[in-house]
């Protein structure tokens, strides 16, 4: 047996160190299994060349969390740092084409027919959508194909055997380098196991130190060959303790899905229609079929769905699968926003209170920091900023609660991702069994037995090819325990989790005060002003509306902008609960504060549909009620008839640049002039009264800024012709 092991990494800053790791374990287990070291051979990035090619990155540090998602955070994150590969013992060629056709064209050549070739690629793989079975792996500074490997492969000694361990991206493409040129069948020269099929990417490629250490197809399949004694009993391990939603397959499962797929064409129906029928016929006697069987039942129990027997059912649990991960998405992301929101409102709070950190926290003095200088700053911040936290319960409590249901919406994401992939392996196993079906059915034309005697004989060839023994399995492995079942929960726990983690909802956007509202009112520090009421809301049928400005429950107004955001997610169902509301008048004095009160609804997946701004040829908003004149004359009519409307402020110069040619325009196309601001109905005023250029008559505030909202008006000055 030799072994072929590369990894091109592509260019230090994605070679990962996890790649590195995958070589290192497997030449351990290759070795462990008695391959002599002179018969594994290493291709990895730029090989023994003295320069960095491998990008290491820091565990992230306990603590970090609070930072996480704040302008610190993005600035202190653990970066990337180049180095070179330094293996001692193992001498490591670059992973460049010209390099490997070298070892094909003399090592190859002079292998022996009986030989055998395990060929293990960990790396970044790309799809080839003009061609899906063409796709490559990334070698140092290029790419490999499969048609490139396949002519390398054709070098190798007639009658020699190769099995293909493969983990990158899309890496099931590979599996038709068991057709060699001009074959309509394979030889089972060449086999594989792939990590994922040809148009899907594979979740084992990752930076080192990341969320999750050790994931992926590579590590489970070299831990697989721990106790198994051949390959093809180690993918049978990988599809049940492979937790990422990767698609393990084989070539033998890549053909049988080709062959019922050319049957399907031949017949004019639908691959699902012949698989349903093929498998009918393979469930009147299910011992048959016991193995495969079992390898349903063991998927089902592991990830918490159920063993299935057709198509038709994994499409249905698939759907399912799908609802409850848009679900979980969009749970996951507003928890998540919330806790970024009490992160930063703690940070904001440390930094008031702490201004050398005010000092040392500034964006440009952290900028100028070492990898050194961030990683002792972190040292010593994250402890003291903890410490603030927890200093203050109120805030502490926040954070924890907050923090454990975005942790939970995010585990219960992830779960879902990897269900669906279960459920495509599901569909792998069930397919293959139909096409074993579809072989032991004899033709309806004498022409095609031949060729059907051809394809079984194939599939037996892969098999033996697969069922390849990558040296001797230690006696004391054979009985070694396997791996516990990932043991997810049952679906049905995980749709009650679901409920549990659902936010409430009031239907509003918002964002800060403008300070033109803010300016002379006594606001809390987390007073939010609504940019828009959905329709059928609860804030709508509660009375609020666009502009008004919600300080906080009574008695507790918000200290800090989202709070909004946490009290509507975290408030329960179904309860009457009150909100101090401020709707502002023309003068403060006509200001109105009230108590709303609100029954919150359920978070919905899809918010009801805002009206957008208008487009030119729209039908024009009607201007809002309550736009009080600051000009000498009454309002003009307007609504129904051809007018201007002029959007500006006191202290926009361009504004009062476009003035003249504003009014020219208006007066020879005989347009009523409207000139709207939403500053103070008595700065206004006295600006008006020292102005001596020429200037509108008729000018109103709209303090609220409906009018602003329902036009789109995003700055001025804005001009519309209605």
């Amino acid at each position: 047996m030799h072994a072929l092991l590369i990894n091109g990494g592509s260019k230090p800053e994605i070679n990962y160190q996890s790649h590195l790791h995958h070589l290192e374990d497997m030449v351990a287990l290759l070795e462990s299994r008695g391959v002599p070291r002179e018969r594994i051979h290493v291709f990895s990035a730029d090989g023994e060349r003295d320069a960095p090619d491998l990008a290491v990155r820091d565990t992230i540090p306990e603590g970090f969390w609070l930072i996480k998602g704040t302008g610190p955070g993005q600035r202190l994150k653990p970066e990337t740092e180049l180095t070179n590969t330094d293996w001692q013992g193992v001498e490591i060629r670059p992973a460049r084409k010209r390099m490997l056709r070298r070892w094909f064209n003399s090592v190859g050549r002079k292998l022996d027919p009986n030989d055998f070739l395990l060929l293990f690629v960990t790396d970044h793989g790309t799809a080839n959508r003009d061609d899906l079975d063409n796709g490559a792996i990334s070698l140092w500074n290029e790419k490999l194909t499969v048609n490139e490997l396949r002519e390398m492969l054709d070098l190798l000694p007639p009658g020699m055997r190769t099995a293909m361990v493969m983990s990158q991206c899309y890496s099931g493409s590979f599996a038709s380098a068991m057709f060699e040129d001009g074959s309509d069948e394979p030889s089972g020269g060449v086999c594989g196991f792939f990590s994922t099929v040809r148009d899907l990417p594979a979740y084992g490629c990752y930076p080192e130190g990341r969320d999750r250490d050790r994931l992926g197809h590579a590590f489970r399949f070299i831990d697989a060959l721990k106790r198994n004694v051949s390959t093809a009993d180690a993918h049978l391990e990988v599809l049940v303790t492979d937790g990422t939603p990767d698609v393990p397959l084989r070539t033998s499962d890549s053909y049988l899905g080709r062959l019922v797929a050319e049957e399907a064409e031949f017949r004019g129906e639908t691959v699902e229609a012949l698989v349903e029928r093929l498998l009918e016929e393979a469930w009147r006697d299910r011992a048959d079929w016991e193995p495969e069987i079992r390898l349903l039942d063991r998927l089902g129990e592991a990830y918490g769905t159920f063993s299935p027997r057709s198509l038709k059912e994994i499409e249905a649990a698939r759907a399912d699968v799908e609802a409850l991960n848009e679900r979980v998405k969009v749970y996951a992301r507003r928890w998540q926003m919330t806790l970024d929101s009490v992160k930063a409102e703690n940070l904001t709070s440390f930094r008031e209170e702490r201004p050398v950190w005010k000092t040392r926290l500034a964006d440009k003095a952290l900028q100028v920091l070492t990898p050194d200088q961030r990683s002792a700053l972190l040292d010593e911040l994250l402890p003291t900023l903890e410490a603030h936290a927890r200093s203050q319960p109120d805030i502490w409590a926040r954070l924890e609660d907050l923090r454990g249901r975005a942790g939970r919406a995010a585990q219960a994401g992830w779960r879902m991702k990897v269900r669906d992939g279960v459920l495509r392996r599901m569909r792998t196993v069930l397919t293959g069994i139909a096409g074993r079906v579809l072989l032991d059915t004899e033709p309806a034309a004498e022409a095609a037995e031949d060729r059907r005697r051809q394809q079984r004989q194939a599939l037996e060839d892969l098999e033996q090819c697969e069922a390849f023994e990558p040296g001797v399995l230690p006696q004391e492995r054979l009985a070694a325990a396997r791996p516990p079942l990932n043991r997810f929960p049952p679906l049905a726990d995980e749709i009650e989790l679901l409920e549990e983690l659902l936010p409430s909802w009031l239907g509003v956007r918002f964002g800060q005060v403008p300070s033109a509202l803010r300016s002379g009112r006594e606001l809390p520090p987390g007073a939010t002003w609504l940019r828009a009421v959905f329709p059928e809301s609860p804030a709508m049928a509660a009375g609020l509306e666009t502009g008004d400005i919600i300080l906080g429950p009574p008695g507790k107004p918000f200290e800090a902008f989202g709070q909004l955001r946490e009290w509507t997610m975290t408030s329960p169902r179904k309860t009457p609960l009150k909100l101090a509301v401020l709707r502002a008048g023309a003068e403060i004095a006509e200001d109105e504060r009230f108590e709303s009160t609100l029954l919150l609804h359920p978070y919905p997946l899809e918010w009801p549909k805002l009206e957008s701004p208008p487009q030119v040829g729209d039908e024009a908003p009607r201007l809002p009620s309550g736009l009080e004149s600051v000009s000498r004359v009454a309002l003009p009519e307007v609504d129904g008839r051809p007018h201007l409307l002029f959007y500006w402020a006191t202290w926009c110069k361009p504004c009062k640049a476009a003035v003249p040619e504003v009014l020219a325009y208006a007066d020879a196309e005989r347009l009523p002039a409207l000139a709207i601001t939403d500053e103070d109905a008595a700065h206004v005023a006295a600006f008006l009264e020292n102005r001596q250029e020429p200037f509108f008559e008729e000018v109103a505030v709209d303090i609220r800024r409906r009018s602003f909202i329902s036009y789109g008006v995003s700055g001025t000055p804005t001009i519309i012709v209605v």
